[in-house]
């Protein structure tokens, strides 16, 4: 009897083994296949977020290209815009300027163009005014015959003594003809800041100055004003037809 009881007892002990075994592989197994469900699962959510990126991206892509093409656009204009008023300037310089007189009508040409190259490095807020007030589609005064370059010293001197980082700084030119007579009229607030000294620097006036003196002896009125800090400019020519 004993030995029966003994080895019904082996018997449970072995079954009971088994059963721990089978529990604890079954256990290992299900905590693998956790693993691999929590992996996938994160695949699958980075592959989400992946996506969700990618479609945020090729959204903003053609934006960002839209925004950098309009830029390249406006420099591009710019560019094209400047090197049109240069063209007319070099022209004008190369071409006409060795003539003793030109017509008015080319003088001013001229001064705009320079007037315009000029503006290009101004803030838009910078506070330029410009009054031309001559009549050029009216053919007695376009065909007025003027000094080349005699606009451009004045105009000029103003861009280069002006310290355009200042609020309160400003450019004045005003331009008329009445009666036969031109009239060109240049204020500016004057820079604290001493220029670059260049070697033919401050030239330009008394050039201009000279140049009067031979073209227009007693036809010409030419005054300068420095009441800081604006500096004022005024040239008058009696001009024949």
């Amino acid at each position: 009897m004993v030995s029966i009881a003994l080895f019904s007892l082996s018997v449970l002990f072995l079954a009971l083994a088994v059963y721990c075994r089978m529990l604890y592989v079954k256990l290992r197994d299900s905590r693998k296949s956790n693993r691999e469900l929590s992996l996938k699962n994160q695949e699958l959510n980075t592959q989400v977020h992946s996506n969700e990126l990618s479609s945020i991206r090729y959204k903003l892509n053609p934006h960002l290209f839209k925004n950098a093409l309009n830029s390249i656009q406006s420099h591009a204009y710019q560019t094209y815009y400047s090197m049109d008023k240069l063209s007319g300037v070099l022209d004008y310089v190369l071409y006409e300027s060795d003539q003793p007189l030109v017509s008015l009508r080319e003088e001013m040409d001229f001064a705009a163009n320079f007037i315009e190259i000029n503006r290009l490095k101004l803030s838009p807020l910078f506070d330029l005014r410009i009054r031309n007030t001559i009549n050029l589609d009216d053919e007695r005064i376009g065909n007025l015959k003027i000094l080349p370059l005699i606009t451009i010293d004045l105009i000029e001197n103003a861009f280069k003594h002006t310290d355009f980082q200042k609020n309160e700084s400003f450019i004045s030119i005003h331009l008329e003809i009445k009666d036969g007579e031109f009239l060109l009229e240049v204020s500016n607030r004057i820079s604290e800041r001493a220029p670059l000294k260049k070697e033919r620097s401050g030239l330009g006036l008394k050039n201009l100055e000279e140049r009067l003196k031979i073209a227009y002896p007693n036809a010409y009125q030419l005054t300068l004003k420095n009441e800081k800090p604006v500096f004022h400019a005024q040239l008058k020519l009696q001009l024949n037809g």
